[in-house]
């Protein structure tokens, strides 16, 4: 697809409440997201996208708990929404670490150490 027709493609598709995309190339299985805002922004610097799909933060929150490389929760902390993140290190230390239910904290989530 040209940057134009993805710019379109997400204007059309969008709906309130949308925040995330999630994209891919030619190989169907290699799969990314972003928040919308920040995919716009460096559009111009992805080589091919062959498809997108619009998510908003519940279908995030699932698709985050559908992965699973450790215990996910939500709770109320402070008068905001945060998600709690049980892991252990390599030495088999338990730790907890917050992040707001905001799609910039979903996003700190998903770059932070969540995915190895």
């Amino acid at each position: 697809m040209t940057n134009e027709t993805l710019r379109e493609q997400i204007a059309n598709l969008r709906q309130p409440g949308h925040c995330f995309i999630k994209w891919w190339g030619a190989d169907e299985s290699l799969v990314d997201y972003e928040t919308i805002d920040s995919f716009l922004n460096k559009i111009g610097s992805i080589d091919e996208v062959t498809g997108i799909e619009l998510i908003d933060m519940e279908g995030m929150w699932r698709i985050l708990t559908e992965l699973d490389p450790d215990p996910l929760s939500r709770s109320a902390e402070g008068g905001s929404e945060v998600i709690r993140w049980a892991w252990k290190d390599r030495g088999g230390k338990e730790h907890l670490t917050t992040f707001p239910f905001t799609p910039e904290g979903v996003m700190e989530l998903m770059e932070s150490e969540f995915f190895d």
